[in-house]
């Protein structure tokens, strides 16, 4: 026994109008009863990306998101539809292609039906159209527009089409999204592609802008870290802004644009913290905010800088006077903590002078090394000289230039040669 249609609209009423599942008759659960959601199904591969860019108008041409099915140019030929054999005669059409644009994205969008001899070219013309709500003789139309298909839903088939009616076809004519499908893996949105976990432009040279309202930040929710670009300093961009950030693989620093040059993070190489307290006549340890040594911290008591291991010392976080500071007395402790360990120096060009692992240090990338520049006299006469030091004399060859290296009692000369020549 067939279902009853009474059954069938109550499940499309549960279905449709409240997202749950039928369980019961509605003698027995009405809709609002009925507790087990059963959403319909939204297929992420079938979602229509662009589908923002529809115009409201339908277009007279072809374009990357809409594809035009008409007699005229600017679009693909008027579709002649194939008979569905399975259902009663010439009552149902198939277009044999999906996703044509509904009337919800503007009126225009409405199919146009014609009916035209087998193999027309141009139906518009020469066939005769037949309109949604037919002749008055219960003869009208439905298209899906998701499946493509035209179906005669009255109790009648038009009578260009009716039964005896043979070399006849349908011919449809209307507008499909094109455009791209899908929010998983490969799926395109705008000039953005999203391929698994990677986010990237179609289009070369664009930028990927995170843009938020009023003061909104952007949050990288993560405990691990965030991976900058990486390069050397032949890889710079182009054309930098403003606050452009990246690691610099060939002076291994992190650097930031300025809106001029080039610069080091976190060129400044120390830090200076400072912590308060006050004396009580009896309390002689005192718990620091971070990890020191007894020559790393300042102390003043009442603004008298105390001499480190007779006065005080400082072991992990504990701060030890050898005799407690008195009542109301304002303790202050200054750290002293080294930030920045400094393995290369760069100018705004990008020429910098580095220290590798094994202590050398390298010039590759700057023009040549400048030496101080000194008389025999003005030589002999520098103070702080230490062993090793090399310096530039202007007449330190009797009267001719020469390089001088301190040997820890006296400039020793080294004497030039002739001219550099590749012969």
């Amino acid at each position: 026994m067939a279902l009853a249609d009474s059954t069938k609209v109550d499940f499309l009423w549960k279905k449709l109008g409240f997202g749950v599942a039928k369980t019961a008759p509605p003698a027995n659960k009405e809709a609002f009863n009925e507790s087990i959601p059963s959403p319909l199904l939204m297929r992420g591969d079938k979602v229509w990306q662009s589908s923002g860019s529809i115009p409201g108008v339908k277009p007279s041409a072809t374009s990357a998101i809409v594809q035009i099915y008409q007699d005229a140019a600017g679009g693909s030929n008027t579709i002649e539809t194939t008979e569905d054999l399975t259902a009663p005669d010439n009552q149902t059409w198939k277009t044999n292609i999906t996703d044509w644009i509904p009337t919800e994205f503007g009126s225009t969008y409405l199919v146009k039906i014609y009916v035209d001899n087998t193999g027309a070219a141009n139906p518009q013309s020469t066939g005769t159209q037949l309109f949604q709500a037919g002749s008055g003789n219960e003869d009208g139309w439905f298209f899906d527009y998701q499946a493509g298909l035209l179906n005669f839903n009255g109790e009648n088939i038009p009578s260009q089409i009716g039964t005896g009616v043979t070399g006849k076809s349908i011919y449809v004519v209307g507008a499909r999204y094109v455009g791209p499908f899908g929010v998983g893996g490969g799926s395109t949105i705008g000039n953005l592609t999203v391929t698994d976990t990677t986010v990237s432009t179609s289009n070369a040279g664009s930028d990927i802008v995170l843009q938020v309202t009023g003061n909104g930040t952007v949050n990288i929710d993560t405990t691990t870290a965030l991976q900058i670009a990486v390069g050397n300093t032949a890889q710079r961009p182009v054309s930098p802004a403003a606050g452009d950030l990246r690691f610099n693989s060939e002076t291994t620093s992190t650097e930031v644009y300025n809106g001029s040059a080039w610069v080091n993070v976190g060129q400044d190489t120390t830090t200076i913290t400072s912590q308060a307290f006050a004396g009580d006549n009896s309390t002689v340890a005192f718990t620091l905010n971070a990890t020191a040594t007894t020559t790393s911290v300042i102390v003043t008591i009442n603004g008298t800088v105390q001499t480190p291991t007779t006065a005080y010392a400082v072991s992990g976080t504990t701060l030890t006077f050898t005799e407690a500071p008195a009542s109301g007395d304002a303790i202050e402790v200054r750290q002293i903590t080294a930030t920045t360990t400094v393995t290369s120096l760069t100018n705004g060009i990008g020429n910098s002078i580095i220290v590798d692992a094994n202590g050398v240090a390298q010039f590759a990338t700057i023009q040549s090394l400048q030496l101080p520049i000194y008389t025999v006299t003005q030589a002999n006469a520098l103070a702080n000289k230490a062993t090793g030091q090399l310096i530039y004399v202007s007449n330190g060859d009797s009267g001719s230039p020469s390089l001088a290296v301190y040997n820890g009692s006296n400039w020793q000369k080294v004497v030039f040669g002739g001219a550099i020549s590749a012969a």
